[in-house]
């Protein structure tokens, strides 16, 4: 089969079209051939070493890619849930079922995100050798993190299905019913948070972008405010005034130095911030955090949420499914694998591009 590999070499030189053993799927696991992969931020952020730490500690040669739909082509044994041709989309962080071990005190209560075993894992599917990833054009998932897409959901918005989990597991951790909250950043993760925000029932979502058209997406999905660089305006204040002593909660949807301070300035007295974007190493004065004694929550992935027995990917599902969000506006560009220099130019270069959500294609 055909896939995008990376060998951890720098961008693009690393990168290079191969063609690779298509693996069968072993007992509880399934096959799936790549119908559309989205490009993550985190992606990027790994192989331009924005994130060193991952792209140090994940396995080379790889195959990324987790924001996937795709048609499942052969099950292993033990599947009963899935057959051959069903339409489906993968939950991709990896866990203890995935190595069929017994499971760690994280997996036992529905947080295979925090799994003790991540480091034999890889992560799950588009950062594991285990599994390969949507950059190809078959990969294994197992069973307990596979989703059938239900029929009025089309692939388009269904590739949006794991940053809005993302959005959804980042409410769950912050809680933003009735409150006045801020999203930094309205790139794929930011909108995902605004549109779970605002299902989940925030009071007042306040939206911090870097170009026009993102601000116009943020607009038509549903923010009661936006601030915009690429107009002159100042985020940090219009949010802080416009909100009277600050936001109950800040959502930073980018990943950067300069956007987490922004985040501690706009987020008022025993507040929470809640850092969905993920960035390597930086230097930020925690004094005021001190100060105004905030909380500074990390999210990763999308794991079960016991107190309501379900997990983000069916949350997401039922929204889309119910058109309780609009995904249709985030995906802004498609390209074929082969074309890969050009789609990775399209997510790097934004304001160029007015790229949101890049995705390879295949059929």
């Amino acid at each position: 089969m055909k896939a995008l590999v990376w060998d951890g070499g720098p961008y693009p030189e690393g990168f290079r079209i191969e063609d690779v053993e298509k693996k069968a799927p072993g007992k509880g696991w399934v096959s799936i051939r790549t119908k559309m992969c989205g490009i993550c931020g985190s992606d990027i952020g790994i192989i331009k070493r924005k994130m060193a730490f991952l792209a140090d500690f994940l396995p080379k040669p790889i195959i990324f890619g987790h924001e996937i739909v795709g048609i499942v082509d052969e099950v292993g044994e033990g599947v009963d849930r899935f057959k051959k041709g069903d339409r489906v989309t993968v939950d991709a962080a990896g866990g203890c079922a995935e190595l069929g071990e017994e499971l760690c005190d994280m997996c036992k209560i529905g947080l295979y995100n925090l799994c003790y075993n991540q480091a034999v894992t890889g992560g799950g599917v588009g950062y594991s050798q285990l599994t390969g990833g949507g950059f190809a054009e078959y990969f294994l998932a197992h069973k307990s993190k596979v989703y059938k897409i239900p029929d009025n959901v089309s692939d388009e918005d269904a590739l949006l299905t794991e940053p809005l989990a993302t959005g959804i597991h980042s409410c769950f951790k912050g809680d933003p019913a009735g409150k006045k909250v801020a999203v930094i950043g309205a790139g794929t993760i930011g909108l995902q948070l605004l549109q779970a925000n605002r299902v989940m029932g925030a009071d007042m979502i306040f939206v911090a972008t870097e170009f026009e058209y993102q601000a116009k997406l943020a607009e038509q999905l549903g923010a009661d405010k936006v601030y915009c660089l690429e107009r002159g305006e100042i985020p940090t204040l219009g949010i802080t005034v416009d909100s009277g002593k600050g936001v109950d909660q800040t959502y930073e949807g980018v990943g950067s130095e300069q956007t987490l301070r922004d985040a501690i300035s706009i987020t008022k007295q025993g507040g929470d911030i809640i850092f969905v974007g993920m960035m390597g190493e930086a230097k930020i004065d925690f004094t005021m955090i001190n100060i105004k004694e905030l909380t500074l929550h990390g999210i990763y992935g999308y794991p079960f949420k016991s107190e309501v027995v379900r997990s983000p990917f069916d949350i997401a599902l039922e929204w889309e499914e119910k058109g309780k969000v609009n995904n249709k506006p985030l995906l802004s560009h498609t390209y074929k694998l082969e074309q890969w220099k050009e789609a990775f130019q399209a997510q790097l270069d934004k304001k160029k591009y007015k790229s949101t959500k890049v995705a390879f294609k295949y059929f």
